[in-house]
């Protein structure tokens, strides 16, 4: 949930622009709220332990082998959704696990709803 913590950095520039960023994650709700209080997480952390939304967004895990305890873990997602509840954005993916790319999806969601990119 590293991701996590890296949009909660933008969350006051995103809000800014009447957008909300929700997370899922196929952690339990007790780890969810553990998480989220260490880290003081700003935005909502959903669980979607039953993988619903992680199966229909194509988001299980394989990269793990079977029997892995990692296996069918859930790749990051992130929901950007604007004033009217409309979902404007979704991120999900291995492959914005460094600061910078997550900085860069940031500055392109802000960016696409009017504000200004950061430097």
């Amino acid at each position: 949930m590293h991701q996590a913590v890296v949009w909660n950095e933008n969350i006051e520039k995103i809000r800014s622009l009447g957008l909300e960023v929700v997370s899922v994650t196929a952690d339990d709700v007790a780890t969810i709220q553990r998480f989220a209080k260490i880290r003081k997480i700003d935005f909502p952390l959903l669980s979607d332990e039953n993988r619903g939304v992680i199966n229909a967004f194509g988001l299980f895990n394989d990269r793990f082998p079977e029997g892995s305890r990692y296996r069918g873990t859930a790749i990051p997602m992130v929901v950007v959704v604007n004033a009217e509840g409309i979902v404007t954005h979704t991120y999900n993916g291995h492959g914005y696990t460094e600061d910078h790319e997550i900085a860069t999806i940031v500055n392109n969601a802000v960016e696409e709803a009017g504000g200004p990119k950061s430097q």
